[in-house]
Formats: structure tokens, C-alpha cells, sequence
């Protein structure tokens, strides 16, 4: 019995001194007393839905560099963003990736942490992401908006007499699910079409975000859920809904593809192929491309949408600037790509949804190499997880002006008419959305395009107004938005030119 007291005793004391230790090896960076000792603090914030703003709360309480979770701290300035993603950085990505992973122990560009191997996976698939293997992007982005448009015209325009609300926040994700699809393996899923949540994907995306952030938050919660038996309830591709739906689509379009005397297509699949990319490398990157290059772009075309219904000026100011242009002969139908990034109003609107709005919040940790640094005047010891707080960084006053939380396209010209340093500072800031350096997003290319089309093509056809001004729509905050019932009244315009 004394034997066993005495066991017991050490094992407490062991347990004891791991927890101290892992305190104490960041105890003199600033933050809540409670985060500093659990994950679980955060764990509660993501199931509250407010994710964002607690992050911005703790930057302004706490300073540029805070304590979040026994062995994660937070950054929220660009140049500290800069430097851990530089492309000769030691850094690597952290521990909040490994939720990324949809099969168990495999894989892919986002989830991968392996630098040499996330490296030559890469140079194999930029090509793909660049779009000069398969002719482009812009027809398969004016074939999905023109079915966008079709669905509009059918079904949701409102008159005096006749009301047909529509729900951007479905209708958003729908066109972003069939423009990745058709860019990536060359056919839309057919969510426009369908007018509806093919397979409970959509359901099963917004159920699983808020669990995802979680697992992210107590990194061995995720490793718990890729090891048996929990990894039983993971999506897998015989699944008739949810993401293991569209695993099995990914499958069928790869093995298709790649059944011998296949036609090939002009599509990024095929440029994978063409680069070497195996059956389970090719079936992972369709199916992760899907959701991240999807829900992403959804969110920037709701809240900048919603930016631009909410600041009237700045809604009539983007309609004076596409009607010039169609009047002078400057903007085709459908808009083409170089057409809108000649429109500095259009993209000031894109820059500031994307910098007030990030499409993703989420930490992205990354993980300090052998030897440690110091950031903010705080040494960090080797393996402790560097995380940034994106919606601080799109907010510094210092950079963007003391009005930086307000939607305010003007910014942009004032700034590249009087300023050019502040002009390319702010260029530089708001896209850190999209990461940077090695950990830049490759995806950025199309969602900057779709971005550009889909707003003046909405714009010069349709009023907008807010079904329900007083909640224009739900809105969760889980690393990633979730959005509902964002309804809106949509009318023809009167004085189309």
C-alpha cells in the first residue's frame, strides 16, 4: 500500500511539475491568466461564435503579442506576418493544421506540414493554380455567373406585386461551389441549377466549422479524432451527404479521368495529372480545393455585398463607375478580367470586404523553429504555436486611418492619389489575407476574379435591399463564417444603361 501511495505521489508530482513547466515556458508574455493554463478558454469562445472579436478584444487589452493557450500566442500586425511566412523562414506550419487532414494519417497541400514535401507538391500544382495550362479561368467563372444571373431572372427578382426574397447566403456558396468545380475537375456540381443544398453539404459545412475550430484550439483533441475509433464518424467517399458525398464525386471524376483512353481535359485536374500527381494525391486536392476555394470566396461576396447595401454612397459610386464604363465602351458583357482591375473603385470595394472580412480568421499557427525568436521583444522557445489574428491586421489604424473598422472604399483613391507609400502599405497589408510568402494562397488568382465579375455583373443589373435590416443576416464566427438567411429584395434596375 505504501508502495503504491508512493507511485501515485510521484506520478501527481510528475503531472504537477509538466504543467508548471509548460506555464512557466511562456509566462512572461501578456494574456488571460485562464488561457495561459487551458485551450478550453478558446474552445468556449469558438462555440459562442464570436472568434473575431475576441480576438480583437485581446489585442487591444493585451498589445500586438498575447498569450491565447498554454503553447499558442497571437500576433496582429502584417510585418510580423511577413516575417515568420518569408520564403527563407525556419518556420513551419503548426498544429492547427492537422484538423485539416479528411483522411486519416494523409495529407494534402493545406494540412501538410512536411516543408520539402508541401514544397514539391506545390511546384507541381502551380501550374494548375496559375491557369496557363487549361486556357484560363474567366470562361468557366462567365458560364457559372450567367447561370447565376439565370436563377436571379427566374426566380427571385420582386416587384410592386409579386415579393420573391432571395438568400445570399446560400445562393453565395452555391455559385462558389460550381465555379471551383468546373475550374477543377471541368464540370459545376449543379447547386445554381438545383437551387438547393445538394447532398447536405452545405448543413454539414456549418455544423462541422464550429467543431473544427475546436479541435483546432486543443491541438489533442484533433489527434484524438484521426485515431481509432473516432475516426470511424470521419467523412468517407460511400457517404450519400454531408463532405464524404463530394470525396466520392472527387473519386469518380479522378478515376474517370485517368481510366486509359480518357479524353483529356482543360481543367486544373488535368494539369495535376500532367504533373505526376498520383490517383490519392489528385483525389485529395480536388476534393480540399472544393471547400476551401469555395466557402472562402462565398464569404467575401456576402459581407462585401452586405458592406456595399449598408454604405449607399459607396453602392451608387461603384454603379457611376460601371455605367461610365459601359457607356465609353470600357466594360464588355460579361466583364472581362482586365477590364475590372482597371476599375480603381470596384477594387477598393474588393479591399476593403476582404480586409474588414477576412474569409478566414482562424489562426493558421505556425511553429517556432530549433532555437527560438523573439517577437515583440518575447523569446519564444522552440515548438510554441505562433498564430495571427488577421481581422487586427486589416483594422491597424496606423496603416488603413483612424476610421480602419468602417467600410470606406474612398481610402484606396485618396491614398493612391496622395500618398503612394501609405497606398502600397495598404496593398501589401490587405492582401496577408491570402497569407504570404511560402504560405501564400494559390487559390488567390480565382477569387480575385470571380470577385471582380460577380460585382459588376450584380450591380449593373439589380437594387438591392435587406429583407431584414434590423438582423440583415445570421452571422457565426468559427475561424470561418457561417452565414444564414441573408435575404434580400432584389429589383431590376430602372435606369439600366
Amino acid at each position: 500500500m505504501a508502495l503504491l501511495a508512493l507511485i501515485a505521489g510521484l506520478a501527481l508530482a510528475a503531472l504537477v511539475a509538466r504543467e508548471f513547466y509548460s506555464w512557466y515556458r511562456l509566462s512572461h508574455v501578456p494574456g488571460p491568466f485562464w488561457n495561459s493554463i487551458t485551450g478550453w478558454a478558446m474552445v468556449r469562445t469558438a462555440l459562442k461564435g464570436s472568434v473575431h472579436e475576441a480576438y480583437m478584444e485581446l489585442d487591444a487589452q493585451y498589445g500586438p503579442l498575447v498569450r491565447i493557450s498554454p503553447n499558442t500566442v497571437m500576433f496582429s500586425d502584417g510585418p510580423t506576418l511577413q516575417k515568420i511566412a518569408a520564403v527563407r523562414s525556419k518556420y513551419t506550419k503548426g498544429e492547427w493544421y492537422v484538423v485539416g487532414r479528411t483522411t486519416p494519417g494523409e495529407d494534402h497541400l493545406f494540412s501538410m506540414r512536411d516543408e520539402e514535401k508541401r514544397k514539391y507538391l506545390k511546384s507541381k500544382m502551380g501550374p494548375g493554380y496559375s491557369g496557363h495550362e487549361n486556357g484560363g479561368f474567366e470562361d468557366g467563372i462567365d458560364r457559372n455567373i450567367a447561370t447565376f444571373i439565370d436563377l436571379i431572372e427566374s426566380k427571385y427578382i420582386s416587384t410592386a406585386t409579386d415579393y420573391r426574397p432571395i438568400d445570399m447566403a446560400s445562393a453565395a456558396t452555391y455559385f462558389a461551389l460550381d465555379v471551383i468545380s468546373e475550374l477543377g475537375f471541368g464540370t459545376p456540381y449543379g447547386f445554381l441549377k438545383e437551387d438547393r443544398d445538394l447532398y447536405q453539404y452545405v448543413q454539414t459545412k456549418d455544423a462541422f466549422f464550429p467543431v473544427m475550430i475546436t479541435m483546432m484550439s486543443v491541438p489533442f483533441l484533433a489527434k484524438l479524432m484521426h485515431n481509432w475509433p473516432l475516426n470511424l464518424g470521419l467523412p468517407k467517399s460511400g457517404d450519400q451527404a454531408g463532405f464524404g458525398a463530394l470525396m466520392g464525386f472527387a473519386k469518380n471524376f479522378v478515376d474517370k479521368r485517368l481510366k486509359p483512353g480518357a479524353k483529356p481535359g482543360r481543367d486544373m485536374m488535368q494539369s495535376f495529372i500532367n504533373a505526376g500527381l498520383n490517383r490519392d494525391e489528385l483525389t485529395q486536392e480536388v476534393y480540399v480545393e472544393t471547400i476551401a476555394g469555395s466557402d472562402t470566396t462565398a464569404t467575401a461576396i456576402r459581407m462585401t455585398l452586405l458592406s456595399l447595401i449598408s454604405t449607399p454612397a459607396a453602392f451608387a459610386a461603384l454603379r457611376r463607375e460601371i455605367d461610365a464604363g459601359i457607356a465609353a465602351g470600357r466594360i464588355s458583357s460579361p466583364v472581362r478580367d482586365a477590364e475590372a482591375k482597371a476599375m480603381p473603385y470596384l477594387q477598393a470595394v474588393i479591399r476593403e470586404g476582404l480586409r474588414l472580412y477576412p474569409p478566414s480568421t482562424g489562426l493558421v499557427s505556425k511553429e517556432v523553429p530549433e532555437g527560438g525568436d523573439t517577437i515583440h521583444g518575447y523569446y519564444l522557445p522552440a515548438g510554441t504555436q505562433v498564430g495571427e489574428n488577421v481581422c487586427s491586421i486589416g483594422r491597424d489604424k496606423d496603416v488603413f486611418g483612424p476610421d480602419a473598422h468602417h467600410f470606406r472604399p474612398e481610402r484606396w483613391l485618396e491614398a493612391a492619389e496622395g500618398d503612394q507609400e501609405r497606398y502600397k502599405n495598404m496593398l501589401a497589408t490587405v492582401d496577408l489575407v491570402f497569407g504570404y510568402g511560402k504560405f501564400y494562397c494559390m487559390g488567390r488568382t480565382i477569387a480575385l476574379m470571380e470577385l471582380s465579375k460577380v460585382f459588376v455583373e450584380l450591380t449593373r443589373r439589380y437594387d438591392f435591399a435587406m429583407a431584414k435590416p434590423e438582423t440583415p443576416m445570421k452571422l457565426f464566427s468559427a475561424g470561418f463564417w457561417i452565414t444564414h438567411d441573408f435575404w434580400l429584395r432584389v429589383t431590376r434596375r430602372t435606369d439600366e444603361p
